[in-house]
């Protein structure tokens, strides 16, 4: 079951399966590790709101416990999306494995080959980037104590956590509990975000090589009916009626082909639109968050580095986002301009027909929404920075 995606996302499934979201699980498995993560990452909230409340004067402790909400609540909405859209998630998967046996020439298997290892690549290095930079988020904290053990004073540094939490007890005497618990979602959500995210960029990147792959067979067959021309009358050329027979054919494959890529996408884009209009906001928040948040703490170097991963973080996020949705947009547009490049004019009635069904069709490009209202394209991700901007000066208000 699954062996062409297995063969080729293997790393994916992998990655979904640690936090019980890969659709073809063991139910009893699945079922006990989204209990537990998303139990994990709900009981945080509680000690949030107290931490606001008992800190409702300190506005610096109010911008970092809003910006871990709104953290917390990214991750949240990956999961969710997952858990709601479980089916069309399960048909998503199948439907790429099924492409494999469709898209059988040695053209279509070569571009399909070169997107996927372009996404796989994609899944190992952005999941080695997020990692690194959530260890160093966590390993920072620790500071105090590792100069502790290098050059000791008469009396121990104050130590601090990765994230800010108010549980009314002592932290320095329970600061190893509170760690491993910060640690722990913060481990967790990353995994829920690397999995969920690499995923959806594997998607996109086989529904644009589902494109590229059609439009390389459109360029053969203009090629073959080039090759295919007999003889000139008038202003029209004439073609050999069996290779005009075979190309007609031909046509007729890339054209259901062609809505098949279609279908797909509107799967993806059905699944992903709330998820997708949810991280905008949240990416908004969180930038403007953080960016008043290290108005609060420009004396402190370690403090900065620590945000900084955080805001690099989520730009990584939102690039992703917003130039995958561009990537398809452009190839699901290129098989117009393939086709328009061909001499359709020396077409025969009957080709040109067809050719006008494709023109039409492909003249709208296909893409990604959020919540099918903004679509995901490079000029969403300069509209995303520059509100996260405009947050950031009307924060900076508050702040004084």
């Amino acid at each position: 079951m699954l062996v062409n995606f297995l063969r080729e996302y293997n790393i994916n499934r992998l990655l979904l399966s640690s936090t019980g979201l890969w659709p073809f699980q063991n139910r009893l498995v699945r079922n006990s590790l989204l209990t537990f993560c998303l139990l994990l990452e709900i009981s945080y909230f509680p000690f949030e709101i107290l931490l606001l409340y008992d800190h409702w004067d300190d506005g610096q402790i109010i911008f970092e416990g809003c910006y871990q909400i709104v953290i917390s609540s990214a991750f949240l909405v990956r999961m969710a999306n997952e858990i709601l859209y479980h089916d069309k998630f399960r048909q998503l998967y199948e439907t790429i494995d099924e492409h494999w046996n469709i898209f059988t020439s040695d053209t279509e298997v070569q571009v399909l080959k070169n997107y996927s290892m372009i996404s796989r690549q994609f899944t190992k290095y952005y999941s080695i980037l997020m990692y690194v930079m959530m260890s160093g988020f966590i390993i920072i904290p620790l500071t105090p104590i590792f100069l502790d053990i290098v050059l000791p004073l008469n009396e121990s540094r104050p130590r601090f956590l990765a994230i800010e939490v108010e549980f009314r007890v002592d932290k320095d005497e329970y600061f190893l509990p509170i760690f491993c618990y910060t640690t722990a979602i913060i481990v967790v959500g990353t995994s829920i975000m690397v999995s969920v995210d690499a995923m959806l960029i594997a998607c996109t990147a086989h529904a644009c090589s589902l494109f590229a792959a059609i439009g390389k067979e459109i360029e053969s067959k203009v090629l073959k009916i080039n090759n295919k021309k007999v003889g000139k009358y008038g202003y029209h050329m004439i073609f050999d009626m069996s290779s005009e027979e075979i190309v007609y054919r031909e046509y007729i494959k890339c054209l259901k082909k062609h809505q098949l890529a279609i279908k797909f996408v509107d799967i993806l884009d059905s699944s992903n639109q709330g998820l997708s209009l949810m991280l905008l906001v949240l990416i908004v928040g969180t930038l403007s968050l953080i960016g008043i948040r290290i108005v609060y703490v420009l004396d402190q170097l370690e403090e900065i580095v620590r945000f900084m991963f955080i805001i690099m973080g989520t730009l990584l996020i939102l690039l992703i986002l917003c130039y995958s949705g561009q990537r398809l947009m452009d190839e699901s547009q290129n098989i117009f301009f393939q086709a328009y490049a061909a001499k359709w004019y020396d077409f025969s009635p009957r080709l040109k027909s067809l050719l006008i069904i494709i023109l039409y069709r492909s003249n709208v490009s296909c893409g990604l929404k959020a919540g099918n209202i903004v679509p995901l394209s490079t000029a969403t991700f300069a509209a995303v920075v520059r509100m996260s901007v405009s947050y950031f000066t009307a924060f900076l208000s508050f702040k004084d």
